[in-house]
C-alpha cells in the first residue's frame, strides 16, 4: 500500500465518490527497501569513501533508493519520474547525514550515549536525547554539502520550500517511523541548513528514541534524509491511499482532505473529509 500527498488550487472533484466520516489510521508501507544491519554495525557512520552523492533531485530518484533518499524522498522521485506533476525539489540523502557525523566527530560519541538509555527509566532517554540533538545543532555541515544544498536551492527558483524528515526505516511492514521525525514549511534559505539539522536531529528526540528501542531497532542502521520541496499556496490539500487502509481492498481509493495545507492532516490536528473512490469509475 502507498499513500501521496495531495496539493490542490481547484476544489476536490468526486469522482462518483461515497463520503464517509472515519478512517482508521494503520502504518502504511511505501516501500520495502528498508535496510538492517547487524549488531556488529554501526548505528551511524557507515563508510564514506566510495563517492558518496549528498543532493539529488527527485527526477533522479525512484521508490529502490529508499536507503538512500528514505520513503518520502523515494516516493516523490517516482511520482516525478512517472510524470506525476510534483512540486519540484530535491534530497539532501541519507548520505549526507552519514558524512556529516564522521566529519565532526559525532558517530561515536552518539553511540556512546545511546548505550547509556535504559528504557525504563524515563530520564535516560531524555538525557540521551538532549545531549546527541546538542551535538547536531552545535556542529557545522561540512563545506562540500553546505554549496551542494545551496546549488540546489537555488535552481529551485522559490522564496519558500517545506522540509521535511524522510527516515531510512519509515513506514515498514512492522514499524512506522512516519510522522515521528520534524518537518519545516515555510522555510527560506537563511533557515534552510539550521532546519536540516533540525530534521537529522529529530532522529533522537525522547520519542524516537524509546520507538527504536522498543521496535529492537537500537542495534539496527537507520539514518534520515531530507527532502527539500517548493511550497505551494494550496486551497486545499489532501492525502491519497492506493489501497483500502483498513479493509485492504485494492480496488478502492480512500481520499482524507482538509481546506490549506496539508501538514495539518498529517499531524491529526484537523479532522479530514474522506472519500471512498472506485477505481473502476475512475
Amino acid at each position: 500500500m502507498g499513500k501521496i500527498l495531495l496539493s490542490l488550487r481547484k476544489p476536490l472533484p468526486f469522482f462518483g465518490a461515497k463520503r464517509i466520516f472515519s478512517v482508521e489510521k494503520v502504518p502504511l508501507e511505501i516501500s520495502p527497501r528498508t535496510v538492517y544491519n547487524d549488531a556488529s554495525q554501526p548505528i551511524i557512520g557507515q563508510d564514506m569513501q566510495k563517492s558518496p552523492v549528498f543532493v539529488l533531485p527527485f527526477s533522479q530518484l525512484s521508490k529502490k533508493d529508499t536507503p538512500l533518499a528514505g520513503g518520502k524522498g523515494a516516493s516523490l522521485g517516482e511520482m516525478t519520474r512517472a510524470g506525476i506533476p510534483v512540486p519540484p525539489g530535491f534530497v539532501v540523502t541519507a548520505n549526507a547525514f552519514e558524512h556529516f557525523a564522521q566529519t565532526q566527530d559525532l558517530s561515536q560519541e552518539i553511540r556512546s550515549i545511546l548505550q547509556t538509555v535504559d528504557t525504563n527509566a524515563v530520564h535516560t532517554v531524555e538525557k540521551a536525547s538532549e545531549k546527541i540533538q546538542t551535538l547536531i545543532r552545535n556542529a557545522q555541515i561540512p563545506a562540500e554539502t553546505e554549496k551542494e544544498i545551496k546549488n540546489a536551492f537555488r535552481k529551485l527558483n522559490t522564496k519558500y520550500v517545506a522540509v521535511r524528515s524522510s527516515a531510512t526505516a519509515e513506514d515498514g511492514a512492522d514499524h512506522a517511523w512516519a510522522g515521528q521525525l520534524s518537518s519545516f514549511l515555510n522555510t527560506t534559505q537563511e533557515q534552510l541548513l539550521n532546519n536540516i539539522k533540525e530534521c537529522w536531529a529529530s532522529l533522537y528526540t525522547p520519542r524516537a528514541i524509546f520507538y527504536r528501542f522498543e521496535k529492537g531497532l537500537h542495534t539496527a542502521h537507520i539514518s534520515v534524509a531530507v527532502v527539500v520541496q517548493k511550497m505551494v499556496e494550496s486551497e486545499k490539500s489532501g492525502i491519497a491511499f492506493s489501497v483500502h487502509p483498513v479493509t485492504e481492498d485494492p480496488n478502492q481509493l480512500i481520499i482524507e482532505a482538509g481546506f490549506g495545507l496539508g501538514e495539518a492532516i498529517v499531524s491529526g490536528s484537523v479532522t479530514p473529509d474522506s472519500y471512498v473512490v472506485s477505481k473502476k469509475d475512475l
